[in-house]
């Protein structure tokens, strides 16, 4: 029998430049280097699904159920039941795995022995030889296919009728398990390109059935984010097609939000907790804090679940499309967000917010004082100077309301250095980890959830409260610009605060400011080079240590306000007062928090493209629309785009005299 067998179709990366044109296409690791090729692919129609299903050589996968699970998925829409063959090990090491076949469940025939048996009952015998299958090579872990047979000699659609039937149907399984496999599609414009089968580890017990997405549904969003991309040069989207379920996961950010990450992209803040009722999906939010602590969204995306391979894929998504990565990113309480983002983000540190923990306290039915709790848990999130008082405090709070077997705190207590302040005082997070009351905490799309509302009307109200932000911001922006502080003391300190920050971080400065009326300090030793205080504040038993350094103005105060936060504490102001020094240290003003924030270009970003994205002139391009879209986004006022105007015109009359020989 003539055996079939596809050719490799290695998937590509597409590099898009900051207009979304194509720069280049590279091959992936994925395939070999030598037959990658391009794959085109319609979004638009509903064939993309099932031709990203149909195996082909080349797909790699990172486990055996992520194969058998794909190829399930193929055999219940084409007609035939998977088995799984014996593995093939290798030679030095029998407990090795080196490679597979996955078979069609009629390969093959019963053997004499089994013929002649003696049974109570006669079963079918459905085997008929058929030489259907794939084979997988094993190496470093990963599952790559390596032959592919997709001929039957047999009437699929009897097989299809004998598996019906069966409750341990290889593909009756997967109702559970197919949304391992991730066909994976990037959009921009009206290119669209296939990606690698990506597979990912869902729990068992987050599986969600979810309505089905209707084509014209996910046509109507790809036609709003292709108007916006003709209106938005620098817009951005990319798609996810779940080839297992026919939906799709959905990201996508805009030019202004590329600028405020720039600027602003050091503390993420990804918030999932909005539902799209109508499909049951998620909108997932990337956001963080301008200069006057005002929210700012860095992107949006719908999910169709919250499992590590969605999650992957998002982070993924984000990281490609930004400048640089974030220092600290903020979620809630979820084993998946944790694992994405030890794969995706290992350098980026990892934090809790207050509101997600106590989430927590909804489902501790056995505590009948939900609020002392709460205060004495309060006292290990916040009031602890030092892990070993964190420590302290923890056993007392557990063994005071007997929570030793209490499997939810000891979850918790593995995670403190995620959300404690004795561990994360020294991960800067704009002071966003302390977040206690219910408005500031609130989820960021939460009065969206409307029961009817679409994925395009759902996306374009999400745009609509960002420009709304947008318009507050600049409000805010102009009111620093007109209105002066009233001072409240005569302290150089405090007129230059007034003069650099924006109202609400001066408003934060000014009240540490004052507090330093409150404590008492002590130098307790230390050297010339390095000296120590102690400070005890009024009325209370906490005392903190500050270590300065005369040579350079350098503050270390046990706290970790400027640290977290960004803004010195009283006590190191008590310190730069006891000192007689009346200014504040260049260091100890973070741009992020000054009125110029947004007035000249981030120098720590790096440049935007790369030699492998097709050379110099990429790299000029990319750099120059950068550059391009700061000037676009400072120009408020018609005074300055007057300004910016005549610079550009200026610039091409000046480029055309010098010849392009040179």
């Amino acid at each position: 029998m003539e055996m079939q067998k596809e050719e490799c179709c290695a998937p590509k990366r597409l590099n898009f430049n900051s207009q979304g044109a194509s720069c280049s296409t590279l091959p992936e690791a994925i395939g070999d280097e030598d037959e990658a090729q391009s794959t085109s692919a319609n979004i638009d129609g509903e064939e993309l699904v099932s031709d990203l299903g149909v195996p082909r050589v080349g797909l790699e996968f990172c486990s055996e159920e992520a194969v058998y699970n794909f190829y399930n998925k193929y055999a219940k829409q084409t007609g035939f039941r998977v088995r799984k063959g014996k593995p093939q090990r290798s030679r030095l090491n029998k407990d090795t795995i080196t490679g597979k076949y996955f078979l069609c469940s009629c390969q093959g025939h019963k053997s004499k022995k089994q013929i002649e048996k003696q049974t109570l009952y006669k079963r079918r015998d459905t085997r008929t030889g058929c030489e259907a299958n794939i084979k997988c090579v094993v190496s470093d872990g990963m599952w790559k296919i390596s032959k592919v047979v997709l001929e039957h000699n047999h009437s699929l659609e009897g097989c299809l009728a004998i598996t019906h039937g069966r409750a341990d149907d290889s593909c009756a399984t997967m109702t559970h398990s197919t949304d391992k496999t991730v066909d994976e599609v990037r959009t921009v414009g009206e290119q669209a390109l296939v990606s690698d089968v990506d597979s990912s580890d869902v729990p068992r017990g987050t599986w969600k059935i979810h309505p089905m997405l209707e084509h014209k549904d996910t046509q109507d969003l790809i036609d709003h984010f292709k108007n916006r991309q003709i209106e938005d040069p620098s817009f951005f989207y990319t798609a996810q097609v779940k080839a297992a379920s026919g939906m799709a996961n959905f990201f996508w950010r805009d030019s202004r939000s590329k600028i405020d990450y720039e600027h602003f992209g050091d503390v993420l803040v990804l918030d999932t907790r909005t539902e799209i009722k109508k499909y049951g999906m998620i909108c997932a939010v990337f956001w963080g804090l301008n200069n006057h602590r005002q929210r700012i969204i860095f992107g949006c995306a719908f999910l169709v679940d919250q499992t590590v391979g969605s999650l992957n894929w998002l982070l993924r998504s984000f990281v490609e499309v930004s400048c640089h990565k974030p220092k600290t990113i903020i979620t809630e309480v979820s084993e998946e967000i944790a694992d994405a983002l030890r794969v995706v983000l290992p350098e980026t540190a990892h934090c809790l917010q207050f509101w997600s923990i106590l989430n927590g306290f909804k489902n501790l039915s056995t505590l009948s004082d939900r609020a002392s709790v709460g205060n004495l848990f309060r006292d290990c999130v916040f009031h602890v100077h030092s892990q070993v008082e964190f420590e302290f405090k923890w056993n007392s709070f557990i063994g005071k309301y007997k929570l030793h077997e209490n499997r939810w705190f000891a979850s918790l207590y593995g995670m403190r250095e995620k959300w404690s302040h004795a561990f994360t005082k020294n991960v800067f997070s704009a002071g966003l980890i302390s977040i206690q009351n219910n408005e500031d905490a609130r989820a960021i799309f939460g009065n969206l959830s409307c029961k009817t509302m679409t994925l395009s009307q759902f996306a374009q109200q999400c745009e609509k409260m960002a420009e709304h932000m947008r318009r507050k911001e600049f409000l805010e922006d102009m009111r620093c610009e007109k209105i002066s502080a009233n001072l409240q003391s005569k302290n150089p300190v405090e007129k230059e605060a007034e003069r650099l920050y924006t109202k609400p971080i001066f408003n934060m400065f000014q009240k540490e400011l004052s507090n330093i009326l409150s404590l008492s300090i002590e130098e307790i030793g230390g050297k010339a080079t390095l000296r120590e205080f102690k400070l005890t504040e009024q009325g209370s038993m906490n005392i903190d240590t500050v270590k300065f350094d005369p040579s350079n103005s350098t503050l270390v105060c046990s706290c970790g306000k400027f640290e977290s936060v960004g803004i010195l504490c009283f006590h190191a102001l008590k310190v730069l007062n006891f000192m007689n020094i009346f200014n504040i240290p260049s260091r100890y003003l973070l741009k992020r928090w000054t009125k110029s924030a947004k007035d000249s270009l981030p120098l720590d970003s790096p440049r935007t493209g790369t030699a492998r994205d097709g050379g110099p002139d990429n790299l000029f391009m990319g750099e120059f629309m950068r550059q391009a879209l700061h000037v676009a986004y400072m120009s408020v006022n018609k005074k300055r785009k007057r300004k910016a105007m005549a610079i550009m015109k200026s610039a091409l009359e000046d480029i055309a005299k010098v010849p392009k020989t040179e």
